[in-house]
């Protein structure tokens, strides 16, 4: 028994099996209340940040620098963005990679003055482009260098939002510091003027004195009271730069032992380690290879392609094939000016990484002469405060001896606190110059002992 298979159900067979192919839309709707509770909702416990904490080899630990940078990198809109620019830009790979479909073309016609035979004409006709000068790969080359810089601006952008945290992080710490340092400061004033006012009504000193010391305990309360506006101004900050809000800041114990150390002065390659290493230039570099493979391919596309034609035609009851072949002919222009255009870019992004690379070269030499100094500056407020401390001891010992008056000690111990406040200032300063030198070359000043 002979199988009939009629036209129309054949068209539907291969109309199916075109589609089989096709990608479908899938929806993902974005609503502004649903993604702003999500926020709300963010805990340093999240199940999805944990895991990635643990691929990083930082799943234990104190919520230190190092751990909030990581949470950061993971809850960022910054680096999500990074993230999502660079699978974009993966995803121009397979685009470069296709190659251009055939064309299927069928033009039906029909003899008016036919007699005695069919008079329709059927004369489909098929043409294959094919493309030269290798087009296909360099195309596959410009993708890869666009997709390698995106894929180092989440690096880039990492080491910003990093950089955002620490400094945050460090001025929570300083102004908890100076919380800590103004309340000593403070309950000293306060017995300073106690004891001067039990001494002018003895008539034992002025009220010149007293009104004198009075000034300093009212610039003493106002000074805690700028630290503690800071210390919950630094704590909100903190919880931006690290995407969370606040509260889920406060249910986790912070770890703030990388400033209470200076690290080392960093060695003498560090230049060549940021003006090399730095993932932003790193992305420059990428964006060069990126010029060059677009004029490549200029070049090879002042070459035409060539189009394979063939055709079959059933004229009332005769069978008829073509096979052709057509081209483009470079007549009127050969592509100069795309091609000058791409010459023109590469030389631009070339100016544009030369001129990244000597601001870097900049931003190493400001934070290492800055860090040096403050470093030295350290040690000059350390050996004050320690001067101040043995004379407080000193004053002590005769205060005991019943030499001098309860008072001096009181005052000697406020010019140690004063000494200790600027001992902390130069400490924090030079922190903060430790942090624009690892931002300059975007490592940490440990890991370049």
């Amino acid at each position: 028994m002979r199988l009939r298979i009629s036209k129309p159900l054949l068209l539907t067979v291969a109309l199916g099996v075109l589609l089989l192919g096709c990608a479908r839309y899938s929806k993902r709707p974005l609503d502004a209340a649903q993604t702003a509770s999500e926020f709300t909702g963010r805990s340093l416990s999240d199940a999805g940040l944990q895991s990635f904490l643990s691929e990083q080899r930082a799943g234990n630990g104190p919520w230190n620098v190092e751990r909030l940078a990581l949470a950061a990198t993971y809850f960022q809109g910054n680096v999500a963005v990074a993230r999502a620019e660079s699978k974009e830009a993966a995803a121009g790979i397979k685009t470069a990679g296709q190659s251009p479909n055939p064309v299927l073309s069928f033009s039906p016609g029909y003899n008016a003055t036919s007699v005695g035979i069919p008079p329709w004409i059927f004369s489909p006709s098929l043409d294959i482009p094919i493309e030269t000068a290798g087009k296909r790969g360099k195309r596959i080359a410009l993708a890869r260098a666009n997709a390698e810089a995106a894929t180092l601006r989440i690096s880039a952008v990492g080491w910003d939002a990093r950089t955002k945290v620490r400094a945050a992080m460090l001025d929570l710490y300083s102004a908890q510091e100076y919380c800590a340092l103004l309340t000593t400061e403070v309950a000293l004033h306060q017995e300073a003027v106690t004891r001067l006012h039990t001494q002018v009504e003895a008539g034992e000193a002025s009220a010149f004195d007293l009104i004198q010391e009075t000034l300093g305990f009212d610039r003493s309360k106002l000074a805690l009271r700028d630290a503690e506006r800071l210390a919950a101004t630094s704590r909100a900050q903190l919880a931006s730069a690290v995407g969370v809000s606040t509260s889920a800041l406060d249910a986790v114990t912070l770890d703030f032992s990388a400033f209470t150390a200076l690290p080392p002065l960093p060695t003498a390659d560090v230049r060549r380690r940021a003006l090399t290493s730095r993932a932003d230039l790193l992305a420059a570099l990428a964006d060069y290879a990126a010029a060059d493979a677009d004029l490549r391919l200029q070049l090879a596309m002042q070459y035409p392609d060539v189009h394979l034609n063939t055709g079959y035609e059933l004229d009332q009851t005769d069978n008829k094939y073509r096979l052709g072949l057509s081209v483009e002919l470079p007549v009127l222009n050969h592509n100069q000016g795309p091609i000058a255009q791409a010459n023109a870019h590469r030389i631009t992004v070339g100016e544009r990484f030369e001129a990244r690379q000597q601001a870097v070269f900049g931003e190493v030499e400001t934070a290492l002469a800055a860090y040096r100094a403050a470093r030295a500056k350290v040690e000059t407020a350390a050996t004050l405060a320690s001067d101040s401390a043995k004379a407080s001891e000193t004053t002590r010992r005769i205060v005991e001896a019943g030499e001098v008056i309860p008072l001096e000690l009181t005052l000697r111990r406020i010019q140690a606190s004063a000494s200790n406040l600027s001992l902390l200032e130069a400490r924090i300063q030079a922190q903060q110059a430790a942090g624009a030198l690892e931002a300059a070359v975007q490592a940490p000043l440990r890991s370049m002992k």
